[in-house]
C-alpha cells in the first residue's frame, strides 16, 4: 500500500504520548503494523479539530494488551469481541482496534474475524471518507481509492455498494445523514438516498438506544432543519416526525444559535409535534430528559399571553433555562422576534423563594394534613399574582 498524500504532522501525531503508542505497536515500521483511522485523519486533512484518536492496527487485540501493558501502558479491553482495546497514558485515551472483516451481518450485528489487510478493512467500514488512513510522520493512504477524492469533493459516499453497507448495520442509514450534514457540501449522494429510502423500514429491527444516541447527535448538527427534512423526504423516523415543521425548527435553531443557547431536547420537541408520546413509544430517554421536556413545554403554555409579569412567573415555575427555550419555542411557532427585555428576564432574572412555609401556618393554628397544603398553595398563587411585591397574610 502506497502513500497518496503528505501532510505535515499535526501536535497530536507527535505528542509524545501519541509516539509511545505508535512506536510499541510498530506505527514507525515499514511497512507500518499500526496506522491512524477514520475521523482523526479525516478532520486533520479538513484542519478541523482532533478530538479522538483512533488507530487500526494488524496485530491481534491479546498481542496489542501485551505490548501495552510491556511497556506499563494501562489497556480497557473495551470491546475485545471486536477487537478493540483502549489505551490510557495520563489523561490521554486512544482506541486500538485489530484489521477486521465481516463473516456474517444482520443488520444489528457482526461476526468478525481479524485480518491483516487494510483493505479488507477498509472495504468493511461505512463511507469512503472514515476509510483514510494516516501515518505518524503524515502519510495518507486511501486504500478504496476514493477517500480522497470524496473528502476533495465534500461528499458522503458509502463504501462499495451502499444496500451492502446499509444491510450491515441499519444504523448507517442515520449516520449517512448525520455525516453529510457535518461533511457534505451540495446534493447528498443518489445513490446513497435511495438505499436510506429503500431500507427504512428497517430502522425498526435496531433497538431504541441505538436509535436515540444518533438521532441526538443529529439534531445538533449545523443544518439540522434541512437535514431532518432530507430524512423525511426518505421515510426515515416517519413514525416519530408525524407533525414536524421544518420551518419551526428552522426558527428555533436560528434562535438558539443567535442566543448561544442550543438545547437537542426543545429542538426534539419540535420534532414530534409538540407531543410526547413518540418519543416514548420509540426512544429510549431517561426520566430526567423527559422531565426536562415537560418543563420546556409547561413553561410555553404559561407564555401564551407573554409579559414581563408572566415571564417572572415562568422563570419561578420551571428555572432560567426552561423559560427561555419555552420561550423560543413560542417564538418559532408563531415566527415572531424576540423581545430582548422579556429574554433578559428569562436568562437572569432570579426568582426569589416563597417567604411562607408549612411551619408558618402551623404556629398560627392550622392542623398538618391536605388543608394546610391547599391553604399553603392558594397564598403562593396570590404571592405570584401580585408579581412578588406582595406577601399575603396567613
Amino acid at each position: 500500500m502506497l502513500p497518496q498524500r503528505q501532510i505535515t504532522p499535526e501536535h497530536w501525531m507527535t505528542d509524545y504520548k501519541t509516539v509511545k503508542i505508535m512506536q510499541v505497536l510498530g506505527g514507525y515500521d515499514l511497512p507500518a503494523q499500526s496506522l491512524f483511522v477514520g475521523g482523526c485523519v479525516r478532520n486533520a486533512l479538513l484542519g478541523r479539530p482532533v478530538k479522538d484518536i483512533d488507530i487500526a492496527t494488524i496485530h491481534h487485540p491479546l498481542t496489542v494488551i501485551e505490548k501495552l501493558e510491556g511497556h506499563g501502558i494501562r489497556c480497557i479491553p473495551t470491546g475485545l469481541g471486536h477487537g478493540t482495546v483502549t489505551a490510557l497514558i495520563e489523561n490521554a485515551t486512544f482506541e486500538i482496534t485489530t484489521l477486521r472483516k465481516d463473516i456474517e451481518t444482520d443488520g444489528r450485528h457482526a461476526v468478525i474475524a481479524f485480518t491483516e489487510s487494510w483493505m479488507e478493512d477498509a472495504h468493511r467500514r461505512d463511507f469512503t471518507i472514515n476509510t483514510l488512513l494516516a501515518s505518524p510522520d503524515g502519510m495518507i493512504f486511501d486504500p478504496t481509492g476514493q477517500g480522497l477524492l470524496h473528502l476533495d469533493e465534500r461528499k458522503v459516499v458509502f463504501v462499495g455498494v451502499p444496500s451492502e453497507r446499509i444491510a450491515e448495520d441499519y444504523l448507517r442509514m442515520l449516520r449517512f445523514f448525520r455525516f453529510h450534514a457535518l461533511y457534505g457540501v451540495g446534493p447528498a449522494d443518489d445513490a446513497a438516498l435511495k438505499a436510506c429510502s429503500d431500507n427504512a423500514d428497517h430502522l425498526k429491527k435496531l433497538s431504541k438506544e441505538r436509535v436515540t444516541q444518533e438521532l441526538l447527535k443529529i439534531l445538533m448538527v449545523p443544518d439540522t432543519a434541512v437535514t431532518l427534512s432530507l430524512m423525511l423526504s426518505c421515510n426515515i423516523l416517519l413514525t416519530i416526525a408525524k407533525d414536524y415543521s421544518c420551518d419551526v425548527m428552522q426558527r428555533l435553531c436560528d434562535l438558539q444559535s443567535q442566543h448561544t443557547a442550543q438545547d437537542v431536547l426543545t429542538r426534539l420537541i419540535v420534532l414530534c409535534g409538540l407531543k410526547l408520546r413518540p418519543l416514548r413509544e420509540r426512544l429510549v430517554l431517561s426520566n430526567a430528559q423527559f422531565q426536562s421536556m415537560e418543563n420546556i413545554l409547561g413553561a410555553h403554555a404559561l407564555l401564551k399571553t407573554v409579559s414581563k409579569k408572566k415571564m417572572r412567573e415562568t422563570v419561578y415555575k420551571h428555572g432560567n433555562d426552561f423559560a427561555v427555550q419555552g420561550y423560543f419555542l413560542r417564538l418559532a411557532i408563531r415566527s415572531e422576534f424576540p423581545d430582548l427585555e422579556l429574554l433578559d428576564i428569562a436568562r437572569y432574572w432570579k426568582a426569589p423563594a416563597f417567604p411562607v412555609t408549612g411551619n408558618d401556618l402551623i404556629a398560627q393554628g392550622m392542623i398538618p394534613g391536605p388543608e394546610l397544603g391547599k391553604r399553603l398553595q392558594g397564598l403562593e398563587n396570590k404571592w405570584i399574582k401580585s408579581d412578588f411585591n406582595k406577601v399575603p397574610k396567613y
